[in-house]
């Protein structure tokens, strides 16, 4: 559905303007919500765009999207969060996105276990707003900062900022890292984006313009590290590494194509990060019935090898005081030629 057109310009904040619309909760609307598993939940529906919950308990990521009544984000075959003393594993539920890192990405490594400890650890400060944009949109902004400190060791704080907005099927996540410790230390981070059905259909594919993707493991029979089969019971995941991604303007992209959204004309799903912050890319494909995954993975440091045996992991380091910025964002956009009600350009 497009922006309504009117005699002032087009975008949703019109309907204010003219008085077709009394509030801008009619348009974009944020409500406070508690899952049937028992975490908060930030509720962002936007007019035209993009709808996702911001969850506050595990460290401001996605949980679940939707764009013109379809989903997009993957649900795990978990049904609730078993709580601590469980694995990562165990623990995921699926979303759009699962921030890991700040302490390690991948298998467990020394102290620290599988994907670190992001997505598990609750914001502090979090708080939203709204605001009208040059092009009469409204934006929805949801911010707060996740601390993974310990006493005497290393001290981190993550400050994140989601925005979504109207006539715009994009959702941004824009972190700045921080090491507000007194000792150099090691950053690994990974946005582990993932899709599901009916997004996916047998013959998806994920289309990253880098070079020849490098498989963890020896591929099943039959498969590619990129492409979906038919879903099969038992059916083996495949992780690969994809070396050389390039980017435009400072922004590398994945696109997923084509997907199974319900409309007639066809959808992809794109997935954009910083690159200079997060140079790699991984992928994550599983196509098991009652899995039927796609993990798109961006990353700043390896997830196995043997740069992983080196100092802090192979990952960037920040010294004290020393913070970095990176980014994310997942949108949608027509494979017919035209134009979506907003591009990845509308959200930077």
């Amino acid at each position: 559905m497009s922006a309504p057109d009117g005699a002032t310009g087009t975008g949703w904040g019109r309907l204010l303007d003219d008085g077709r619309a009394a509030l801008p909760d009619a348009l974009a609307s944020v409500d406070e919500a508690v899952t049937a598993g028992g975490q908060r939940a930030l509720v962002v529906r936007v007019a035209g765009g993009l709808s996702v919950d911001v969850l506050p308990d595990r460290g401001l990521d996605l949980g679940a999207a939707w764009w013109a009544g379809v989903p997009v984000a993957w649900r795990s075959p978990n049904p609730r969060d078993p709580g601590p003393g469980r694995d990562w594993e165990d623990r995921f539920l699926g979303g759009l996105l699962a921030t890991c890192g700040p302490d390690n990405i991948g298998s467990p490594r020394g102290a620290s276990g599988q994907h670190g400890t992001h997505h598990l650890t609750p914001a502090h400060d979090v708080r939203w707003w709204r605001e009208r944009t040059d092009g009469g949109e409204l934006e929805v902004h949801v911010t707060g900062s996740v601390a993974h400190s310990t006493l005497y060791g290393a001290r981190v704080v993550v400050d994140r900022e989601v925005v979504v907005a109207t006539g715009r099927p994009w959702v941004e996540v824009r972190d700045t890292v921080r090491n507000v410790g007194t000792e150099p230390v090691g950053v690994p981070l990974l946005y582990h984006v993932n899709l599901g059905a009916p997004v996916l259909l047998p013959g998806s594919r994920l289309v990253t313009g880098a070079g020849e993707p490098a498989p963890a493991a020896p591929l099943p029979p039959r498969r590619d590290a990129v492409t979906f089969p038919e879903p099969a019971r038992g059916a083996a995941y495949v992780v690969a590494e994809h070396p050389g991604v390039g980017d435009v303007d400072g922004w590398a992209r994945a696109v997923v194509s084509p997907t199974g959204l319900a409309h007639p004309d066809g959808a992809e799903v794109v997935v954009e990060w910083r690159a200079a912050s997060m140079p790699r890319l991984y992928s994550w494909l599983w196509p098991a019935a009652g899995s039927w995954v796609l993990g798109v993975e961006p990353a700043n440091a390896p997830l196995a090898g043997p740069e992983r045996d080196l100092p802090h992991g192979g990952a960037p380091v920040l010294g004290p005081g020393e913070s970095w910025e990176c980014g994310v964002r997942v949108g949608v956009q027509r494979t017919d030629g035209v134009r979506s009600t907003g591009t990845s350009q509308d959200a930077r």
